[in-house]
């Protein structure tokens, strides 16, 4: 019966491929038509199945995940493409499966994991940050939080932490033989926006006390009476540098030089790094997937104009996210251009008042000379940017390949793009065209 699972899934995948789309989710639908239960079926015989979530981050580090392990030789199935919800993920075990695949590293949707463990259970889960994103979805952190909560609990999976994060360390509680990963104290100066998120400690309400932070809420932390504390880690990232690409030590063992940047990307290399190393990848071996893996995803990735111009497309949906990405031009000293595009469709959220939560004053420092808005909401970004009081050429254009071909027409040497979920796949194939 699986193979009579995964020929109708190759066989759907062609066919939607054939029709335009990209063939990730229908196959997985389609299968769920046939049988309901039919992802418990595809997963029966894997021995390890890895989940890798957070609001941000999640395909780079479960791309970084997969891309060293293909460096490897390893056999595997990995989603990719970033189909990371429940019919993209019976998709991954159909197509990519094979009688002797017995691991699957798979991004999953935060919000789609009570969803997904209806079916399958992890055996390990990497947990990376959360960050306020899509409150009509996922409604606000603490229920999102509770919700995987009941997923975890008495399921024996091993968790594998941000313990930088007091958002993914409250999980501590659901898991076994938890691993933490972290940066440590002095390892990296990053740009603070402030602790936007976690103030308070979830066991008993209290203010969390601070030593430390990183970025928003990610740093060292205390409870100012209970026991709820940053948890020691056993993967630590102790020096890094961001020039523009990040070379880092974790445990002040060799420097792993690679090819992202974004300071943000720390994270995301480290917590893929913590979970190879628990899979039994050799450090050599690690430093060699980490250090070759180059974005083609939307996610940092670099894209060159026949004028010679360079623009880094990054996608960014929450303001966390997009308060990283506008800080990447920060150490850009030559005359910039933006995109940014901003859709409300039903997978972005129709709720757009988190650009009023993000810093926007971080591109009063940079050298701007136009910004062009574009996408369904695009006069609420012009809006967002004129109570900012940036100085720099603003063009409305909601059409996205009009405001591509508007962003072509510059010539200066760089220029930011930053769309949402939904509009990430039209801006990626203007910008490529």
């Amino acid at each position: 019966m699986l193979a009579f699972y995964r020929n109708l899934a190759k066989l759907t995948r062609t066919a939607s491929k054939l029709a335009g789309k990209k063939g990730t989710d229908l196959p997985g639908k389609v299968l769920r038509k046939v049988n309901d239960n039919v992802l418990t079926k595809l997963a029966s015989d894997f021995d390890e199945i890895v989940f890798v979530t957070g609001t941000n981050g999640k395909t780079t580090t479960s791309n970084l995940i997969g891309h060293t392990l293909r460096s490897a030789g390893e056999n595997f199935i990995n989603n990719f493409e970033g189909a990371n919800m429940l019919d993209g993920i019976i998709s991954t075990f159909a197509i990519q499966g094979r009688n002797n695949t017995r691991l699957a590293i798979i991004e999953i949707d935060e919000g789609s994991i009570k969803r997904v463990m209806k079916y399958i259970t992890p055996t390990k889960f990497v947990i990376n940050n959360f960050f306020r994103d899509q409150i009509d979805r996922f409604g606000e952190i603490d229920t999102l939080i509770a919700t995987i909560g009941e997923q975890l609990e008495g399921k024996k999976i091993q968790l594998i932490l941000n313990s930088d994060d007091p958002f993914v360390t409250r999980l501590s509680k659901y898991g076994e033989d938890n691993i933490y990963f972290g940066i440590a104290k002095d390892a990296y100066q990053f740009s603070d926006f402030g602790i936007s998120e976690s103030k308070f400690c979830p066991n008993c309400g209290m203010e969390l006390i601070y030593d430390h932070v990183h970025y928003s809420q990610l740093g060292f932390y205390h409870c100012s009476k209970c026991n709820f504390e940053h948890q020691n880690v056993k993967y630590e990232v102790t020096k890094a540098t961001v020039e523009p690409f990040i070379n880092m030590s974790i445990n002040n063992g060799h420097a792993i030089e690679t090819k992202l940047a974004g300071d943000y990307n720390i994270y995301n290399l480290l917590a893929a790094y913590s979970l190879l190393k628990e899979l039994g990848l050799s450090e050599d071996k690690i430093a060699k997937g980490l250090g070759t893996y180059t974005p083609t995803n939307g996610r940092m990735q670099s894209i060159s104009f026949a004028n010679g111009s360079t623009v880094l497309l990054n996608l960014a949906k929450n303001p966390a996210g997009l308060n990283a990405s506008l800080a990447i031009a920060n150490s850009i000293k030559e005359e910039i251009n933006y995109l940014l595009v901003l859709n409300d469709n039903g997978a972005d959220g129709i709720d757009i008042s988190w650009i009023w939560d993000t810093d926007f004053d971080i591109l009063l420092g940079q050298n701007i000379k136009n910004i062009v808005c574009s996408g369904k909401r695009a006069k609420e970004l012009a809006l967002r940017l004129k109570y900012c009081g940036v100085n720099a050429n603003v063009v409305v254009n909601e059409a996205i390949p009009e405001a591509v071909a508007k962003l072509k027409s510059y010539n200066e040497k760089y220029a930011i793009a930053i769309p949402n979920y939904t509009a990430l796949v039209e801006t990626q194939r203007e910008l490529e065209k």
